[in-house]
């Protein structure tokens, strides 16, 4: 089998070979006029390609500024505490923030290590309070007071006001990276310049120079200025253009030749390669690449189905140990709580209840650890959800009466570990405790869907859940317990050990909260 590398180089000597004896002879007979127009469209690019890079640097600071500003709608925030924030976005960006300070409402700027100053009287203050819709204003050229360094302050509202009236970021950005960015524009002898809209252009004598201009997307008071002698512009711009006319023409005819040469030692391989990627994109995880053609390909496509056997491997690592982290978090959520109850319980000199407490605890962790696998009958389940139930009565009085309803035939039935209990205790903690009406009821239901789906329903008769809520709870965006086991750990459970296939649905009225977990069926033992 011949090499692809052996033929691409033979091909690419003598294409080579004809291009460079077509542009000797095309440059001796080509001579035409200059045109100003095409160069001065090139160098308007480039300026505008560097301004884009100015820009896009502009973009990254205000996008990190965003984050920070988001955070206090996020969580609760004090001063200090968004200092500390500030002050870790300033020590790992340390080159492009001189400092970040926190401005109140009324204009006073605030540093945890430099003395407060007010800022009314600074038109980026003015232009954000004149304008509530907008998020950012910038500052003219500055001078820091810290280092002496030329700056803009850029001035964000945050998300939503801290309580102490704390309502915007100013962040002091050194324009170093900037004016590196700008003044580096050298083509044909010109100088890059920023300046800002307060300042003046530069002189240009319109006889002998051109001055370019672009603008900033993100900072419309800012434009970059360039100034290049026309003289430069016009030079070899017609017999450039013809020039590459021609080598266009050659070489989409060599190329054409090309690829009817190597069609079926390139082409056909590869898209089948392709078609075999898509397919695995596609979730076909059966599929491999077929190992022909070429060295190169063939070697291509063996690399290629070693790295899917290895993604798969790991990425059934990675669910395993996903599974195990979140199960975690569900040990010392409940057990502070129990242990606490027991201890009220002996101090009450009521030892049989507490021993009953202990029976139940015990029976909940000899279940709830399950010998360290990740699937549980159902019968089990429902034990360590009765063990949970007897508990949480004694913690929770709202809980008076529970039963469940699950036909003998689906006891043996296996699924995930701690499917149920944490819908158990969402519907205690939101529905029956809220609801304080003395009497609350909880009902379990279990039952077959089309021979291939297990539905477990648990209701209660509590407090209702609110309409945002429960359209939150059934998009799957609801992220209340992400710092907890909950709602949100449970559908990433789900989503990992079903593949996807498990659902769960809310429905909530004034008299009863149902929640309905549907998923596949498992064949075969525990």
């Amino acid at each position: 089998m011949h090499s692809l590398k052996k033929q691409t180089v033979g091909l690419f000597l003598i294409t080579s070979l004809s291009l460079i004896g077509l542009i000797y002879l095309t440059m001796k007979l080509e001579m035409s006029r200059n045109i100003l127009p095409l160069n001065t469209s090139v160098t308007q690019r480039v300026v505008d390609n560097r301004t884009d890079q100015i820009n896009s640097w502009f973009g990254e600071r205000l996008a990190e500024l965003r984050l920070l500003a988001d955070l206090p709608a996020r969580q609760s925030y004090s001063r200090d505490a968004l200092f500390q924030e500030t002050n870790a976005v300033e020590n790992f960006d340390h080159h492009n923030y001189g400092s970040i300070r926190l401005v109140s409402k009324d204009g006073i700027s605030h540093s945890p290590d430099y003395p407060d100053f007010s800022v009314r009287n600074r038109q980026y203050y003015q232009e954000l309070v004149a304008h509530p819709k907008r998020h950012y204003a910038v500052s003219n050229l500055l001078t820091s007071r810290e280092d002496h360094r030329s700056i803009v302050i850029i001035l964000y509202r945050l998300a939503r006001p801290l309580t102490d009236d704390t309502t915007y970021l100013a962040a002091a950005v050194p324009l170093t990276k900037v004016e590196a960015l700008a003044k580096n524009l050298t083509i044909y002898d010109g100088k890059g310049v920023i300046l800002s809209a307060d300042n003046d252009s530069p002189q240009v004598n319109p006889k002998t120079e051109l001055l370019l201009t672009a603008s900033l997307s993100l900072l419309p008071q800012w434009k970059v200025n360039y100034i290049v002698p026309k003289k430069r512009l016009g030079e070899n711009t017609q017999q450039l253009l013809r020039l590459l006319i021609v080598i266009a023409l050659v070489v989409i005819g060599l190329l054409g030749l090309l690829l009817i040469l190597l069609l079926r030692q390139i082409i056909q391989p590869m898209v089948s390669l392709t078609t075999t990627m898509t397919q695995v994109q596609n979730g076909n995880r059966q599929v491999r690449a077929v190992e022909a053609g070429p060295t190169e390909i063939k070697s291509l496509a063996t690399t290629f189905n070693q790295m899917l056997a290895e993604v798969y491997l790991n990425e059934t690592k990675s669910r395993d140990a996903a599974i195990q982290v979140l199960q975690a978090q569900i040990q010392p959520h409940f057990l502070y709580n129990t242990l606490d109850t027991i201890q009220w319980q002996i101090l009450g000199d009521d030892p049989d209840a507490a021993v009953t407490m202990l029976e139940n605890l015990s029976l909940f962790f000899h279940k709830g650890l399950n010998h360290g696998q990740d699937t549980i009958t159902l019968a089990d389940e429902l034990t360590h959800v009765k063990s949970y139930l007897n508990i949480q009565a004694v913690r929770h009085p709202q809980l008076a009466r529970w039963d469940y309803n699950v036909p003998a035939d689906l006891l043996n039935q296996p699924l995930l570990h701690f499917s149920l209990q944490p819908l158990v205790e969402n519907a205690i903690n939101h529905g029956l405790r809220p609801a304080n009406h003395g009497h609350g009821q909880l009902f379990i239901q279990g039952q077959v869907l089309n021979h291939t789906t297990l539905r477990l329903t648990v209701s209660n008769d509590g407090a209702p859940i609110p309409e945002t809520t429960l359209a939150a709870l059934n998009a799957g965006t609801y992220q209340g317990g992400q710092n907890g086991y909950g709602i949100y750990n449970l559908r990433q459970r789900l989503h990992l050990f079903y593949d996807g296939r498990a659902t769960l649905h809310f429905t909530s009225t004034e008299t009863l909260t149902t929640v309905q977990l549907d998923l596949p069926i498992i064949k075969g033992d525990v």
